[in-house]
């Protein structure tokens, strides 16, 4: 997952987690490079342990994020999944082209559409088997298949470009 973290002066940064308290160490550690270790005590009360000082965090849900306060700093975080994407520009429609990338490596199974096919939001593109998984790659919102970059039988690798719809 990945977030942002905001200082009360409305400070920025960005951050990625895989756990919450992954979230939790890293906002105790703030942009240095440090470890901290991370034990939940009680929902929404955690102790945090970073270079031999002890700290309680305090993280209450507030708005589309939560709320974290160490010590008396106050922080606020948003949380965002990159898998939530998809779903979400297909309610509110994506503008301009929108590059579709594998996710992890794998072979092309199957080309669903063509290019200057038209194409609704979450209708099926392409076929990607990984890990013995065939997934289904579907665009994420109406349009035109503008290019594709794959075609059946080839291997491709996390990050590679597959189909650009516009």
């Amino acid at each position: 997952m990945s977030f942002e973290e905001h200082a009360q002066d409305g400070r920025g940064v960005k951050r990625s987690a895989e756990r919450a308290s992954d979230v939790i160490s890293q906002v105790a550690a703030r942009s240095r490079a440090l470890c901290a270790s991370v034990e939940e005590i009680m929902p929404g009360l955690f102790s945090v342990l970073v270079e031999g000082r002890s700290y309680q965090v305090n993280v209450a849900p507030h708005a589309d994020g939560f709320e974290v306060w160490v010590g008396l700093e106050r922080y606020f975080i948003s949380l965002a999944d990159p898998r939530d994407r998809a779903s979400n520009s297909r309610q509110g429609g994506a503008a301009g082209p929108v590059e579709l990338r594998a996710q992890m490596p794998g072979k092309i199974v199957k080309l669903l559409a063509a290019v200057g096919a038209k194409v609704t939001a979450g209708q099926g593109l392409i076929v990607v088997e990984a890990m013995k998984m065939q997934n289904e790659v579907k665009a994420p919102k109406e349009g035109t298949v503008a290019k594709i970059h794959v075609a059946e039988g080839a291997t491709v690798a996390a990050g590679d470009l597959l189909v650009v719809v516009e």
